[in-house]
C-alpha cells in the first residue's frame, strides 16, 4: 500500500520502435532494461530511477517525480542511443505527467555518453561531485516548463 506522500518508481515508457527487455538485477525502485531497435541491433542498458532515490538528489532542487536516466553503451551504439533518448524523453513525460524533469549524470570523463545525451536532446547544466566521482548533469524538460521565462523583468511584480 502506498500513501499520497510515496512516489511510485518510474513508469515503463511506451516506445513503439524499440524492444525493452527488463533486467532482473535492477534493484529496489530502479527499472532496468536492455533496449534495442525493434528491427534488431545491439542493445544498450537503460536504467530509470526517481531522483529522490538516486545520488543526484544532492545536485539540484529536484521534484518528487523527476526521473534519472542512466545508459551503459556498447561499442558503436552512440547513434542508436541518441535516437533512443529522443524517443524516450517524450514517452516518459507522457507516461508520468507529474514528471517535470528527466536528468542524466554521465561521468565527467565519459565524453562518448555525454555526446549521446546531447544528441538525445538533453541540455548540459552543470558539473557535480557525487560519492562515486565527478559527473556532468544533463537535463530535459517538457516544453511547458522549458519555455517559462526566467528573466527578472519577465516575472510578475
Amino acid at each position: 500500500m502506498t500513501t499520497s506522500l510515496e512516489v511510485q518508481p518510474p513508469p515503463e515508457p511506451a516506445l513503439g520502435g524499440w524492444t525493452l527487455r527488463p533486467l532482473d538485477d535492477a534493484g529496489h525502485g530502479v527499472h532496468a532494461y536492455a533496449v534495442a531497435p525493434r528491427g534488431g541491433g545491439t542493445p544498450v542498458e537503460l536504467r530509470l530511477h526517481r531522483v529522490q532515490h538516486h545520488p543526484l538528489r544532492a545536485c539540484y532542487p529536484y521534484g518528487a517525480y523527476d526521473i534519472a536516466v542512466g545508459l551503459v553503451l556498447v561499442e558503436n551504439a552512440e547513434n542508436m542511443a541518441g535516437r533512443l533518448l529522443n524517443d524516450l524523453v517524450p514517452a516518459l513525460f507522457t507516461a508520468d505527467p507529474n514528471c517535470r524533469r528527466v536528468v542524466a549524470a554521465p561521468a565527467e570523463d565519459d565524453t562518448a555518453t555525454q555526446r549521446v545525451f546531447e544528441a538525445g536532446g538533453f541540455r548540459r547544466v552543470a558539473e557535480a561531485d557525487l560519492p562515486d566521482g565527478s559527473v556532468v548533469l544533463f537535463t530535459a524538460e517538457p516544453s511547458w516548463l522549458a519555455d517559462l521565462p526566467t528573466a527578472l523583468d519577465d516575472m510578475p511584480h
